[in-house]
């Protein structure tokens, strides 16, 4: 037991990052869940083609699964993140503030990765199940490697120290 603790000290950041990765699985089920139920309902009710910015989708339905499955699995992301992987003491006010700030770009580049990359596997295949799952499991991934160093280095910090503690100090 006592070669595990030190390898869990001497190896922080390998243990948090297999946590945030199961973590990662469990707000990745949350939102291929949500997406699978939402792209084959709402294309259906809501046909019109959606291109705003740099959003480009078939359907709004298509670009309203995408973009919500995102922000759903975020959310279980952050809750479960912040203490169970990187035992953050910092302000959750703070941490959720920037965390969500960090997020909504995130999810505007999966947004706009998954619905460039849409038109590309329609030239490579037709088969719709790859043609809406390839673009949706790349920006997934795009997004642990943004997402991981962000909260680790930037936004669920742990010190020694609790904000409550230093703020209390002034």
């Amino acid at each position: 037991m006592a070669d595990f603790k030190k390898f869990k000290e001497k190896h922080e950041t390998v243990i948090q990052f297999i946590k945030f990765s199961l973590i990662s699985m469990l707000a990745g089920l949350t939102e291929t869940i949500s997406f699978l139920i939402m792209s084959y309902l709402l294309p259906a009710r809501l046909p019109t083609k959606f291109d705003f910015f740099v959003f480009h989708y078939d359907t709004t339905g298509m670009f309203v699964a995408f973009f919500v499955s995102a922000i759903l699995a975020e959310i279980v992301s952050f809750t479960i993140n912040r203490k169970a992987t990187f035992n953050a003491n910092n302000s959750v006010v703070k941490s959720a503030v920037m965390y969500f700030s960090m997020v909504l770009v995130v999810i505007c580049l999966k947004t706009w990765i998954a619905g460039a990359l849409q038109p590309v596997m329609r030239g490579v295949t037709d088969i719709k199940l790859l043609i809406d799952w390839v673009p949706k499991l790349v920006s997934m991934l795009v997004a642990v490697a943004i997402i991981f160093p962000m909260n680790k280095f930037v936004i669920m910090k742990h010190t020694d120290e609790p904000e409550k503690e230093k703020a209390e100090e002034k």
